[in-house]
């Protein structure tokens, strides 16, 4: 009777100890198998800056960003008025395989930026096709998407370059119904130690008008000044930024040289 009873403790004792392995075994597998699926982030921030009859207005703005497992990626900016209405400003849906990307959207746009940007030539290109190639990007505007995406309004095309340690984008765009062609560059990446300097530069060879704009940055301040070749310095603003317990706040000014005018604005955001 002893042996038996013996016999049956030591098939639990066994029987537990095989349960608790198996146990143990699943479990690290669930820990080393990831979780896949859309990762989502965003940005919200309150803009506040000035409008008519000397008065300050703000504005709220929603950034979300979806990206999927590294392939496909969203991305969606909303603005809600005064009023409480909302709005899609812009968006973009898009998918990179390796070194090639293509996006569908309204913030394709290749022409080199600046932060100021009053005097660059600002080529309209609402919904449209980018294709993405290492460096290089084409992108083809639609005249009016909903109706006939044969209809192509401008074509726009952008190669970046690293020249003597610096970051050098060349662009240019097309419009096939004005038949008007606008040239710009971008420089970034001149790091003075103190400051790093930048800037961009476009031609609208229609207008005959060369526009320009230098930045530099340096810590949390970011300043600019601009012009084009019959007015060398229109405007100078700079703007600096901080985060303080997760929020980022914002405080800048422009002055228009030309009409003496000083507009300040000011931001608070998060990021999610």
């Amino acid at each position: 009777m002893r042996t038996i009873v013996l016999a049956i403790v030591a098939a639990m004792a066994a029987t537990s100890a095989l349960a608790e392995t198996t146990t143990e075994t699943v479990t690290v597998t669930k820990a080393q198998t990831p979780v896949m699926g859309p990762v989502i982030s965003g940005e919200v921030s309150l803009d506040f800056a000035e409008t008519t009859n000397n008065n300050y207005g703000g504005t709220f703005n929603l950034d979300l960003g979806i990206d999927v497992d590294g392939l496909a990626t969203v991305d969606l900016d909303f603005a809600v008025d005064e009023n409480g209405n909302g709005s899609l400003d812009d968006w973009t849906v898009g998918t990179t395989v390796g070194a090639l990307g293509v996006a569908v959207g309204t913030d394709n746009g290749v022409m080199p930026g600046a932060e100021g940007e009053q005097t660059l030539a600002a080529p309209v290109m609402t919904e449209s096709l980018a294709v993405t190639a290492g460096a290089a990007t084409v992108a083809l505007g639609f005249t009016d998407w909903n109706t006939d995406i044969t209809d192509i309004s401008n074509v726009q095309g952008a190669y970046t370059m690293g020249v003597a340690g610096l970051d050098v984008t060349a662009a240019a765009d097309y419009n096939l119904d004005s038949e008007n062609t606008v040239l710009g560059a971008g420089v970034s990446g001149l790091d003075l130690g103190v400051a790093a300097l930048g800037g961009a530069m476009t031609y609208d060879v229609d207008a005959e008008v060369f526009g320009f704009e230098a930045v530099a940055t340096t810590g949390g301040l970011t300043a600019y000044l601009n012009g084009d070749d019959t007015d060398a310095l229109q405007n100078i603003g700079g703007e600096y930024t901080m985060g303080v317990a997760g929020a980022t706040f914002a405080a800048g000014a422009n002055y228009d040289t030309d009409a003496k005018d000083l507009t300040p604005t000011a931001s608070i955001s998060f990021n999610f």
